[in-house]
């Protein structure tokens, strides 16, 4: 208990998607000898700036332990590098997370097929059948489909490997107690009980749009490979492929119309040496060897869907909350100051960045992200600020990539 607390001292201090810890840990060789050091240890290692000195040295654990106390009444496991059940493949890449938070049962990571699967928020319909039918046919073919949870096809993927009776994984950018988007509480309380949820942000934190990127390693590093079914070039979906491409998993893309806006960065992927998939067989036949429970013949099946009732199809959020109250006793005030903006917008509350994007839209309108590409922001930050102006409930998204003033 005392090296968790240490490694969840060590995650508040310097934050998500940092190679520090791996720095750290080669250096002193352990959590307790990470927390023991003094000034002079600290001044002798000349990688570090003031800041990161001054953090070190602060000793304070009391927020640590406030989070020990919260996992253990909501019943959600922490798990740190230094437990056994840390993901083995985490701790392959050198910006490993210092501490997960988990709900669910983790798979064995190092013996069982896990097979990311994303793409746009803004599917199209073809984009939403192939993904459940990818995400169903993986989970009837034996592995375990590893996603974001997101609206569009992560979400999509995740619902139709549960459909087939298989487990899946989530990896949120946010706390482990806010549901983000909000109409995933269903999928997100069946995740728990038949699969996992799992982030490196403490509880309470928003779906800030800059945390989404920097989970994707997570996505990525936790499969063997990857599969994106729909992406337009401007996608978060292709920071996750790249991660893996970084992290040697293999890749794998799901062609569509050349013609298709959405379908522009998983047709550049191929051309970019992405192996091309349109079934779940694609993928699986390629890790039949190494892992002897995969079942080609019935990840070939199909769903059979059953044409839901209308009132059921439209059920209101709060319903949907209601069904997912097994998730945590209470709300976080994390969780009701997200459904808060996202429910009520006001200008007031954007930011200089988000106003100018934001400005540069027109009402009922769509814009692209293209269009957006052309005003003075990176992807990254392009995507971020979008993310942001969704959540604040000032942009809507509608198929094929684009985004409606509101």
């Amino acid at each position: 208990m005392y090296d968790k607390k240490i490694w969840l001292w060590l995650s508040l201090h310097f934050g998500a998607c940092n190679t520090i810890y791996n720095k750290l840990f080669s250096h002193f060789g352990s959590a307790e000898a990470i927390y023991d050091c003094d000034d002079a240890d600290v001044d002798l290692i000349d990688w570090l700036d003031n800041g990161q000195k001054r953090k070190l040295l602060d000793k304070n654990l009391d927020h640590a332990q406030e989070i020990i106390e919260w996992c253990d009444y909501y019943g959600v496991q922490i798990v740190t590098p230094s437990d056994d059940n840390y993901p083995y493949p985490l701790r392959a890449i050198k910006d490993y997370p210092a501490a997960l938070y988990c709900k669910g049962k983790l798979p064995d990571f190092e013996n069982e097929l896990c097979i990311s699967v994303v793409g746009t928020r803004s599917l199209t319909v073809e984009g939403q059948r192939n993904a459940y039918n990818l995400g169903f046919g993986l989970a009837k073919g034996g592995a375990i489909v590893v996603s974001g949870m997101a609206k569009g096809i992560d979400g999509v993927a995740q619902k139709g490997a549960l459909y087939a009776g298989g487990a899946s994984v989530a990896v949120l950018g946010c706390g482990i107690d806010v549901v983000y988007p909000k109409e995933h509480y269903a999928l997100m309380e069946k995740l728990m009980r038949v699969g996992a949820v799992i982030t490196e942000y403490p509880p309470h934190t928003p779906p800030n749009g800059y945390n989404f990127p920097l989970r994707n390693r997570i996505i990525s590093a936790l499969s063997v490979a990857t599969v994106v079914v729909e992406a337009d070039l401007d996608s978060g979906a292709l920071i996750t492929a790249r991660r893996a491409l970084e992290q040697g998993k293999d890749l794998f893309s799901f062609p569509g119309p050349v013609n298709s806006f959405a379908s522009k960065g998983t047709n550049q992927l191929i051309k970019d040496g992405a192996k091309p998939a349109t079934e779940a067989i694609d993928v699986l036949e390629q890790y039949m060897d190494k892992y002897p429970n995969i079942n080609l013949s019935a990840s070939k099946e199909r769903p059979v869907i059953k044409r839901e009732n209308k009132d059921k199809a439209n059920t209101a959020p709060s319903e949907l909350l209601s069904k997912a109250s097994s998730l945590f006793r209470k709300k976080s005030n994390a969780q009701k100051e997200v459904e808060k903006v996202v429910e009520r917008f006001d200008t007031s509350t954007l930011n200089e960045n988000e106003k100018i994007v934001y400005n540069s839209m027109e009402f009922d309108k769509p814009t692209s992200l293209e269009f957006l590409s052309k005003l003075d922001f990176s992807v990254s930050e392009l995507a971020s600020i979008i993310t942001m102006l969704e959540i604040k409930g000032a942009v809507q998204s509608a198929p094929g990539g684009f985004y409606i003033k509101k």
